[in-house]
């Protein structure tokens, strides 16, 4: 049973050695803002854009009460990494000025343009499945276009947006945004001359929906911070349920050590209470009467035939010598007359334990040499047990009396 303990902690030792050097690969992996991501494939990380609200032209001399116009924007964007994204945009409607005559001017505008994506929050705060909040930063450039039903007068230029789009996530899908971008081109983009602007500027204020689709995640190459962290507690419960292992497997090779002790001094007590055996039977055989001598001499070569099993303290438990005794015993029993009766007494040390406790270490001693004579084919009717307890005792040194005797 020992050495069995001992197999089960040296696998379990190996097993988490194993575990331990699967956990130190996959802490190394990149884990940082940017780097260590798959790349997706391309329908993945798609999404669409829509809103309207308000552009106001600046720098024209208009008021600012009157300088704005309802205007709409809509694009069809793709993710290509958590922070990085494209996406084709395109913003119209109506928007007015004061031209060099002072008046007011009201004309049509389509600005379209592509765009590069950042995405600040994944940046700056490392990548998240789920965001409640997202600042995405836009720029681009493309060809705007004004007076679009006024073929005379209609007008197209070179221009470029900046703007920050500010998500906020219902869910991994949908999301409602407000966007501030601004527009610069040259000031031929005017139909009319102004006042006193040398450029077209419009600042323009949105609130739309964003509807991402397909593949909404990305895969990293690495683990996430949470994981580590979680794979270094599993690490830490790991050492710890080795560690207790290693003290129990101490333990057990300690008193594996003191039980071989005690065997070795009860075998050297059995080969003492064997010499004291011949010594008595040398004694008999010397005896002068001829009658007692025969009697006793027949007495050692047929029935007399008595066996010793010793314990270690407080042991109810069959060693590996005293069951090969005991077979010996056994076949000895069954060639022996039917009618000859053994007696098996248990006794125990009285230095130790209480007498009501010894009493019943003794009986159990008893019984279970009965119980394995029974098992090796002896005849119940030719074995008897009882305990002995702490009283009669065999031996006068006390600590000898942990045994059974049979005669």
């Amino acid at each position: 049973m020992l050495m069995k303990k001992i197999f089960t902690i040296i696998a379990a030792l190996a097993t988490f050695s194993a575990t331990a050097q699967e956990f130190t690969v996959i802490e190394e992996q990149p884990n940082t803002h940017i780097s260590g991501f798959v790349s997706n494939r391309f329908w993945d990380n798609w999404e669409i854009q829509g809103g309207a609200g308000m552009s106001f032209m600046l720098g024209t001399g208009s008021k600012i009460g009157k300088a704005y116009q309802g205007v709409g924007y809509g694009a069809v964007g793709k993710w290509i990494h958590p922070v990085f994204g494209m996406r084709l945009a395109a913003e119209g409607g109506k928007i007015n000025y004061l031209n060099t005559a002072n008046s007011k001017v009201n004309t049509s505008f389509l600005f379209a343009h592509p765009d590069l994506m950042i995405n600040l929050s994944n940046w700056i705060g490392g990548y998240r499945e789920w965001r409640a909040y997202s600042a995405i930063l836009t720029g681009g450039a493309g060809i705007a276009f004004t007076s679009l039903n006024q073929k005379s007068t209609r007008k197209t230029e070179f221009a470029a947006s900046v703007g920050m789009q500010n998500r906020f996530n219902i869910n991994q899908a949908l999301s409602i945004d407000l966007t501030v971008n601004y527009t610069l081109a040259r000031a031929n983009l005017f139909p009319q001359p102004t006042i006193k602007s040398p450029r077209f500027n419009a600042l323009n204020f949105y609130v739309g929906v964003t509807y991402r689709f397909n593949k909404r995640n990305f895969n990293r190459v690495g683990a996430t911070d949470e994981e580590v962290a979680a794979m270094l507690a599993m690490i830490a419960d790991a050492e710890e349920k080795v560690a207790a292992v290693t003290a129990e497997n101490t333990k057990l090779l300690r008193i594996n050590a003191e039980q071989s002790k005690q065997l070795d001094k009860a075998t050297v007590k059995i080969s003492e209470y064997r010499k004291e055996v011949n010594t008595d039977q040398q004694q008999l055989a010397r005896v002068e009467n001829p009658v007692q001598a025969a009697n006793a001499q027949e007495a050692i070569a047929t029935d007399n035939y008595n066996e010793i099993l010793f314990y270690l303290y407080g042991y109810g438990i069959l060693s590996a010598d005293n069951k090969a005794r005991l077979d010996l015993l056994a076949e000895h029993i069954k060639k022996s007359s039917s009618d000859r009766v053994f007696r098996i007494e248990g006794f125990a040390d009285p230095q130790t334990g209480t007498e009501k406790c010894n009493l019943r270490l003794a009986e159990k001693r008893a019984r279970l040499a009965y119980d394995y004579l029974i098992s090796k084919g002896v005849s119940e009717s030719q074995l008897e047990w009882k305990s002995g307890g702490t009283t009669n005792l065999p031996f006068q040194h006390q600590e000898q009396n942990r045994v059974v005797v049979i005669f």
